[in-house]
This record gives C-alpha cells, structure tokens and sequence, in this order.
C-alpha cells in the first residue's frame, strides 16, 4: 500500500475557536478529493489504481485536517503487471502540494506565478521540463506540467484554496508535513488559484447567405440583434457599418415580419464548457419589408385575335 499523510489547515478570526462552518469545510474537502482524483487520472489514466483520500483527526486552534491519500498495493501491482508506470500516492501529494522542500508542486507554483503564465517553458527530456518564473528557471517533473495543465485539476485546487479563502473569517491556508509548513496562501493570494478560461479552438468558420427576421434590435456597437431564421432564434453582430449609419440615421425603418437577405459568418469554437457559436452579419444585401397584401393569382387580360377583329 501507497499512503501519504499531510495536514491542511485553514486560519483565521472566524475559525480561531477550532470550529469551522459545515458548508465551507464540506466542499473544501471534496474539492481536495477531487484533486486527487483528477491527478491520479491525468497520471495513471482511467484504469489506473484508485485512490481514496480519508480524513483522520483534527486538531484545535486553527483548523487542521490530516488526510490520509491510499493507493492499495494490489491495484499498484495490476497496473505495474502490464507494463505501466504508477506515479503512487506520496508523488500525487508532492506533485499537488509539494513545498520548497521538493521541486514545488502545483498549489507552490500557482502561488509564485501570482496569476500570470510562466515565460518560458522548455522541454529538457521526456521527463522534464525547464519553467522560468521572474526570470529563474528551475527544472520540474513534466508530470506537474500535466497537472498544472488540466482543467479538472485546476478547478479542484481552486474549490480547496480559493473558495474557502473567499469566506469571511478564513484567512489562510496551508499544507503542513508535521509541523512544517510546505505551503502557505494568504486570502489575498486567492485570485491567484481562479482557474483562467481556456482559449477556444475555432472548429467551423462558414461564411453563407441567409434571410432573418428581426427579433430586436440593438443600437450600440457592443449589443447584438436578435434575429430568426425560421426555425430558432441567434444573436448576431452587425458588422455592416454602411447598414448601421444608415439605421442610425433613420434612413432606413423596420416594421414586424422585416426580413433581411445577409451575408453572415458563422464560427463555432470548441471551449471547456462545450460548443459555442457566433453570428456576424458582415452585409445586409437586401431589406424586405413585411408582407401586406395577399398574393393572389390575376390573370392578364388576353389580347384579341387578330382574325377575329
């Protein structure tokens, strides 16, 4: 069996008394369970060894939790049978929460960026990569780079550092191997640990014509109209500026049931949260005004025939 034991601990005016709210403590925990999870997924895939993470004892003044991270020696032994690396539980622990005593781990890294990314990141080996913080450059494990990288790890350690920072009362938090301290996060440092939202990558970019109805309008340059194709509505940016000053202007009036004959771009991103698509009406080509008047069939008269005239 795997197993590393640390302490968190968070500080503050509010928890001084060693008592701390049920419904921040809760999620803080399961945020540090998550974190785990997620890293031991990146590390040693789905089908990989499973961790568990137990909560030992508490202890009074600040609020302190020892947490017990398992790895069990036969899941350990499945795994290394075909052929695969373990990284166990006490590398998980460094790797997440590493002080200076080691390399540093994630939360260490994320509280020495301040919010910003590295300047330089260079691969070294297979196994190691150079990151340059403030113009020192110190070597890591490239698998705290895949940490540091994935989303779901990011968001496990903002929900165990940044949230509970954010709770009034709650002014630090901190990782301790005994007595010493690893790591230590000031509320103010807390903004550090938000995950930032990663750029999307663009999947459909289709400029095409199409006919809208018109939902609402919006005249400032930063709203979108509200438009309809006949089967769902979208939000679009006019981007036509000769159609904008000309509705500006007042040259141009809509009624209900206007539709517009555009040139519109539509681009489709993949983000963290899913698909997301964009409309923007590069040229109105043509405005209709709504119908009113039946079309009906009428018929021409018809000319007389010569013969008979």
């Amino acid at each position: 069996m795997s197993k590393a034991r640390f302490t968190i601990a968070y500080d503050g005016a509010g928890i001084a008394d060693g008592s701390m709210d049920v419904r921040d403590l809760a999620p803080a925990l399961l945020a540090v369970g998550t974190m785990f999870d997620a890293a031991n997924r990146v590390l040693n895939g789905s089908d990989g060894p499973k961790i568990t993470v137990n909560v030992v004892a508490t202890a009074p003044g600040s609020f302190e939790i020892s947490l017990d991270v398992i790895m069990s020696l036969l899941e350990q032994a499945k795994t290394l049978l075909v052929g695969d690396t373990v990284t166990a539980a006490i590398n998980l622990k460094e790797l997440l929460l590493g002080g200076l005593a080691t390399t540093g781990g994630v939360v260490w890294i994320l509280k020495k960026l301040r919010g910003r990314n590295p300047e330089r990141i260079e691969k070294i080996s297979p196994d190691t990569v150079r990151i340059t913080i403030d113009g020192h450059s110190s070597d890591y494990p490239m698998d705290l780079l895949r940490l540091y990288q994935d989303l779901s790890v990011r968001k496990a350690v903002e929900g165990a550092v940044h949230d509970p920072l954010t709770k009034e009362g709650i002014d630090t938090f901190k990782v301790l191997e005994g007595k010493k301290i690893d790591v230590e996060v000031k509320k103010g440092e807390a903004t550090y640990f938000v995950v930032p939202e990663p750029e999307g990558t663009v999947v459909l970019d289709d400029t095409r014509k199409a006919a809208f109805s018109i939902v609402s309008l919006a005249f400032k340059e930063d709203n979108k109209w509200r438009l309809h194709d006949g089967n769902s509505q979208i939000s679009a940016t006019i981007a036509d500026e000769d159609f904008r000053r000309r509705v500006d202007n007042s040259e141009i009036a809509f009624t209900k049931g206007d539709v517009l004959v555009c040139e519109v771009k539509v681009t489709q991103t993949q983000t963290a949260s899913g698909l997301k698509t964009e409309y923007t009406v590069i040229k109105v080509i043509e405005h209709r005004p709504a119908m009113r008047q039946l079309n009906l069939p009428i018929e021409e008269p018809k000319k007389p025939d010569d013969k008979g005239s």
